[in-house]
């Protein structure tokens, strides 16, 4: 503690926060490890091939023309602009949820094994990895409006002030004023 609290370059003290076992292990838990865990869940779920109902059973006596196959329907354009939709959507987050993870994982990660290895983690890569979980902060904005164009129109009417071009005609022929926005064909006031 001494040595990382005196800074032999500014001639002075700094404070230094250090952590016991059991409260890095609980806050790094609580704070990283169950939500990763839950998106893993949730991202499994989303991601596991749907079930498919199964196949009638036939009776050894039966003849097969008396079961009746399943009408295959070709899928129609709202099911598949639908399906497509969930994808992006699911796409979109999970790329968002990944950065989120590998942006914080290495702090968490050492937040909970520099107790173990007493205190042994050089400051700077503490520091080092303390901004690259704040990076991931700023890099939400980019994230969500490089992946979902709704987004990245309002973020652009946002950020230009309303400028035209990134405006919506609205069907009246008039332009959507600028504390408003559509998102997928709802009106959004923006405050």
């Amino acid at each position: 503690i001494q040595q990382r609290q005196f800074n032999k370059a500014s001639n002075s003290t700094y404070c230094i926060f250090m952590v016991n076992k059991p409260y890095a292990i609980t806050c790094s838990v609580v704070a990283f490890y169950i939500p990763f865990l839950l998106m893993v869940l949730a991202y499994h779920r989303i991601y596991e091939p749907r079930q498919h109902p199964q196949e009638p059973r036939q009776h050894p006596q039966e003849p097969r023309q008396h079961l009746q196959e399943p009408r295959q329907h070709p899928p129609d354009q709202h099911s598949t602009h639908r399906m497509k939709t969930e994808t992006k959507a699911a796409k979109t987050l999970c790329i968002i949820m990944g950065c989120f993870c590998l942006c914080w994982a290495p702090f968490f990660v050492t937040n909970i094994v520099d107790p173990f290895i007493n205190y042994t983690v050089p400051g700077k890569l503490w520091t080092a990895f303390l901004w690259l979980g704040y990076i991931n902060s700023g890099l939400n904005p980019f994230l969500y409006a490089f992946l979902n164009k709704a987004f990245r129109r309002a973020f652009l009417i946002i950020l230009c002030c309303g400028d035209e071009r990134y405006r919506r005609p609205s069907i009246l022929g008039q332009t959507v004023p600028c504390s408003t926005t559509t998102i997928n064909g709802s009106t959004h006031v923006l405050r």
